[in-house]
């Protein structure tokens, strides 16, 4: 019986990662005002330099102040093996992580991360399909994730670890496809993104893979959903109005209005675990950053400015930092990053 059959039990360790330091910040420059040509030249000599010291003191606080900021927004690298990986996920009340990453060049499996030794293990070693999109509930009785097939072209698998069943939904069209599922145990349901007859939506099942119903009928790519804590509310991306743009609805699928907007693409949103605020990934500056709002669209916070690519967001369980995978310098890597309270 392998840790996907059980909500808790032994991993065995297949590679292992840590954390990695991190660089300093530069310091801001400044500029001396000139001293008024018509004062007593000691008058002059005296009021220059006591301003000198002021703008020194001044700059002096600047540059800490930056530093400590920089130091305190600088973001923990978790992993360092550099391998693709995909849509992390917190498990074991947070000790661990489970996400998506390249088993073998064409091979991608779900793997265990642990946070506190960096211990790496397959979720599932029996499988052989491609394996993508895992989420798991806080108490890890369900297991839900896609299975790459045939025809279809992908499946929804949902796990209950404790009575060790297992149920499945598939697309009804050969070519149709599932991804990036979400539990949502208020309503016994998985809230996902199909792509069937009628374009790319968001649809539900109950926990059983059965009472198939579309939660989005619009034209243009609806996908990634998101469900709040309390499971009244779902957020997720769509480009209905152009530009990939986060949007919001009510459980029952009604009041969809969108939360950001702009030319940039705004997609992948994830709540905070008290359901104040949403983290998401947005192309800002033509690649993709990590940026947090308040529910309500209000108070956009940049938490990532990387030249790389900056994607995946998820909030670590006591909402104070948020997961994301990152490639940086050529290696595709898991990070944490603090999120600073609203004042």
């Amino acid at each position: 019986m392998s840790w996907c059959d059980r909500p808790s039990g032994d991993w065995n360790g297949v590679a292992g990662a840590g954390p990695k330091g991190s660089p300093g910040a530069r310091s801001p420059g400044f500029r001396v005002a000139p001293t008024p040509a018509t004062q007593p030249s000691s008058w002059i000599g005296w009021h220059h330099g006591c301003h000198w010291l002021r703008q020194c003191f001044a700059a002096l606080l600047g540059v800490i102040a930056v530093t400590s900021l920089a130091a305190a927004a600088e973001p923990q690298r978790l992993t360092t093996d550099g391998v693709r990986k995909l849509s992390p996920v917190f498990a074991d009340g947070g000790d661990s992580i489970l996400f998506s990453m390249h088993r073998e060049p064409t091979r991608v499996a779900l793997f265990r991360f642990q946070i506190s030794d960096g211990a790496t293990d397959l979720v599932d070693a029996s499988l052989t399909e491609h394996q993508f999109d895992a989420d798991i509930s806080a108490d890890g009785r369900y297991l839900c994730f896609v299975l790459t097939a045939n025809s279809p072209q992908s499946v929804l698998v949902i796990r209950d670890r404790v009575e060790q069943q297992e149920a499945r939904y598939a697309p009804r069209e050969a070519r149709g496809t599932v991804r990036s599922p979400k539990l949502d145990l208020r309503h016994n349901r998985v809230v996902f993104t199909v792509s069937d007859p009628g374009g790319q939506q968001i649809a539900s099942v109950d926990l059983h893979g059965q009472n198939f119903k579309l939660l989005t009928q619009t034209t243009g790519i609806n996908g990634w959903p998101a469900v709040s804590p309390d499971g009244e509310q779902i957020a997720f991306t769509s480009s209905r109005d152009g530009t990939l743009q986060v949007y919001v609805m009510s459980a029952a699928a009604e009041n969809i209005h969108p939360l950001t907007d702009g030319p940039q693409r705004n997609m992948r949103p994830a709540w905070s675990p008290d359901g104040t605020q949403l983290a998401y990934s947005s192309s800002i500056d033509g690649d993709l950053e990590i940026c947090v709002m308040q529910a309500d669209g209000s108070n956009v916070r940049r938490i990532t400015q990387h030249v790389g690519r900056d994607d995946f967001p998820v909030w670590q369980p006591d909402g104070r930092r948020v997961l994301f995978v990152s490639e940086r310098d050529g290696d595709c890597d898991l990070y944490l990053s603090d999120v600073d309270p609203l004042p």
